[in-house]
Order: C-alpha cells, then sequence, then structure tokens
C-alpha cells in the first residue's frame, strides 16, 4: 500500500502540460479495459466504483485510490478517449465513425463492467463522459448503475443541456450531482436538472464540491445516506437517525434538492 502511494504522488508529480503519462508502464494498468486497477485491501471487496474522467484528467483521480482501498473498495480509472469530446452525443445525423466509436466503447465498458459478485457498483463521471455514459445506458448497451456521481458536467449547448437534465431525471438510482463551477451557466443547467428531477421524484442531488483535492470524502457522506459505507465514528445524528430501505438504500425525503453534505471528516 505504501508503494502505491508513492507511485501515485509520483503521477501527481506531472503538471497539466507533462500529462501526457505512459500508462503502460505502470503496474495498475490493465491494457484489456484500458483502466488503472486497485484492488480492496480487504479479503472481500465492499463495493466497486468506476472513474470515468474527462479527457486529461485521470492523474487528478489517483491520489484518492488508497482512500477507496483501506475501505474495501475496488476502484478503476478509465483512461478517457479524445473523441469523447470531439463527437456530439446530441448530434441527429450520427457519422459512421461516431457510431463505430461508440459501439467499440460499449463493448469495451461492457468487459470492464462485468462481474458475477453482488457488489455496489457506483459510477462517476466527469464533463462529457456523462452524456455518453447517459446513452448507452438508455440505450441499453450498458447495465444501470446501482448509483452515480456526477461531476462538473457542464453541457456546450442547450441541446445538451436538455439531454442531461431529461437523462438524470428518468434515472432509477441515486444520483450525487458535483460542481466546482459556479458562473452563471453553470447554475442554470443545475436549475434545469434540479427541476426536472423534482418533476420525476427523482433520487438526485446537487451538492458543491468543497475540496477538489479530496472528492472522496464528500462522496462517503452520499454514500453513507445511501447505506452503502458504514457510520463513522462521531457521525452526526441525522445520520444516525436515517433508516435504510431493505436494499439499503435511503432515499431522500425532498428529491431534487440542492443541500449541503454531511460533515466530511471521515
Amino acid at each position: 500500500m505504501r508503494a502505491a502511494m508513492l507511485l501515485m504522488l509520483g503521477w501527481l508529480a506531472v503538471t497539466p502540460t507533462r500529462a501526457q503519462i505512459d500508462w503502460n508502464t505502470e503496474p495498475h494498468y490493465q491494457p484489456e479495459g484500458r483502466l488503472l486497477y486497485f484492488e480492496a485491501a480487504r479479503p472481500e471487496a465492499q463495493g466497486a466504483l468506476l472513474v470515468w474522467p474527462e479527457l486529461e484528467q485521470t492523474h487528478h483521480w489517483l491520489a484518492m485510490a488508497p482512500w477507496w482501498q483501506q475501505r474495501g473498495w475496488e476502484l478503476r480509472i478509465l483512461l478517457p478517449d479524445e473523441h469523447q469530446r470531439r463527437f456530439d452525443p446530441a448530434s441527429e445525423q450520427i457519422a459512421e465513425q461516431q457510431q463505430d466509436w461508440l459501439a467499440q466503447l460499449g463493448r469495451r465498458l461492457t468487459t470492464v463492467l462485468a462481474s458475477e459478485r453482488e457488489l455496489p457498483q457506483l459510477l462517476l463521471t466527469q464533463g462529457s463522459a456523462t452524456l455518453w455514459y447517459q446513452q448507452l445506458v438508455e440505450g441499453g448497451t450498458l447495465p444501470p448503475p446501482d448509483g452515480q456521481i456526477v461531476v462538473d458536467t457542464q453541457p456546450r449547448s442547450a441541446a445538451h443541456q436538455r439531454m442531461l437534465a431529461i437523462g438524470l431525471a428518468r434515472s432509477e438510482w441515486p444520483v450525487l450531482d458535483l460542481f466546482s463551477l459556479q458562473d452563471e451557466a453553470a447554475a442554470s443547467n443545475r436549475q434545469q436538472r434540479q427541476h426536472s428531477a423534482a418533476r420525476r421524484h427523482a433520487d438526485y442531488t446537487a451538492e458543491p464540491l468543497h475540496d477538489v483535492n479530496h472528492p472522496e470524502r464528500q462522496i462517503a457522506a452520499w454514500l453513507v445516506r445511501q447505506g452503502w459505507l458504514p457510520l463513522p465514528p462521531g457521525a452526526p445524528d441525522y445520520l444516525k437517525g436515517r433508516l435504510l430501505h431493505e436494499t439499503g438504500i435511503s432515499r431522500p425525503e425532498h428529491p431534487g434538492a440542492e443541500r449541503d453534505p454531511a460533515p466530511a471528516d471521515f
């Protein structure tokens, strides 16, 4: 574990201009799925989290790997493809090249997500990855997740914005929408998502991302509320009083609302 942490510190020392890392040389790299895999540091895994980053953002997610491992969770970090920003998920006339790429991406993720174990399967999508993942799930290519975390997804057009808001509102799984962007466009996007989610009584929560360097703490607070992580020592009273459903998932009393997260000193 210590060796892995030192290795990750080396990755994080890479500046953005030098972020073209040769992942093939890294011990956690799995070429068949083009991802980094971090095994749970317990005999039996408690859950699995797949992170699909924005382009050129993979190295920013490496620091949280030991945190998930220590809590018995498997972590996979996909290496994103430049096509996820080049192609348009809302295009009415889809080029053959885009169709081929999306089909190939679907096959890749199907293999990555295949598991015979009964573990909570959570997805974290950042930026442009969110719309592509939404499209693959809605089209039946990928199975729905148990839960989804959306990070800084700001659609580049009104069509993308509507597509995302409707898709998140239709989700039959809980969604945590984290944002660090505070401009007017981002606020408008969030309001549209919240209104769509409220109309459909979706299990949707929007929160500002308080610490971009340690998002796992805020995500953990949400996972506790959903019943996927045990209550930490000194948990606040309102978390202790929540009753979990038989599935282990606790639904919010006011879906679609934006709220402050639980204290995240996990």
